[in-house]
């Protein structure tokens, strides 16, 4: 049987990975793909990253585009708002817990 959680340690090797791709690059576009699970697309020096969240279940970047909402929710329109557009200036682990921070944007901007 396969994983269905990430451990702290995979959490932190995902950090660790996702800091090297996304630092300095621009949100282009949020999307859901379902209600737990969100698409964040970003590009930097016309290089793209998408980075998959699926909340307590997995985050990484991937290459493959996958099927979204037709409609999408309240929260994804929400993130939209605040942080399309918005350089990713910091991604890190809080502590020793599975919680993934991201910092968009620098000073008024955040």
């Amino acid at each position: 049987m396969g994983k269905t959680r990430m451990t702290v340690l995979d959490v932190k090797a995902g950090v660790s990975s996702l800091r090297t791709q996304l630092l300095g690059s621009r949100v282009a576009n949020v999307y859901d793909i379902d209600p737990k699970t969100y698409l964040i697309k970003t590009a930097k020096a016309g290089d793209k990253t998408m980075v998959l969240l699926e909340s307590g279940i997995r985050i990484h970047s991937t290459a493959y585009m996958r099927d979204k909402s037709n409609m999408p929710s309240g929260f994804t329109l929400k993130l939209r708002k605040h942080i399309r557009t918005k350089k990713v200036e910091e991604v890190r682990q809080l502590g020793v817990d599975r919680i993934v921070v991201f910092t968009f944007g620098a000073g008024d901007e955040a």
